[in-house]
């Protein structure tokens, strides 16, 4: 079940070391010439994102479901918008 030679060479999958990402930390790589964001989450981080009203979101989806379970420190994002394609950046803007 290993991916083809064409998949590896349109850049899948791709590995990351997260041994040095510190907490609070959000690092940029490319996967398909398309930004990823990683973030190390700090429990605060994560309380808050539980505790948010889900049906007040765009996209109703609760922090459970954007997480694999038992590493809710990691929170892994494609950053594209869809509109003008732009590339956010991490900590930016109003919160």
């Amino acid at each position: 079940m290993n991916p083809d030679a064409s998949t590896i060479a349109a850049g899948a999958p791709i590995e990351v070391e997260l041994g040095p990402v510190v907490e609070g930390q959000v690092i940029k790589v490319f996967w398909r010439s398309k930004p990823i964001f990683i973030s190390h989450r700090s429990k605060k981080e994560i309380e808050e994102a539980q505790k948010v009203n889900v049906s007040s979101l765009p996209d109703p989806q609760p922090d459970s479901a954007r997480v694999k379970q038992g590493h809710d420190q990691w929170l892994v994002l494609i950053g594209i918008c869809t509109h003008l394609g732009c590339i956010p950046l991490a900590h930016q803007g109003k919160l």
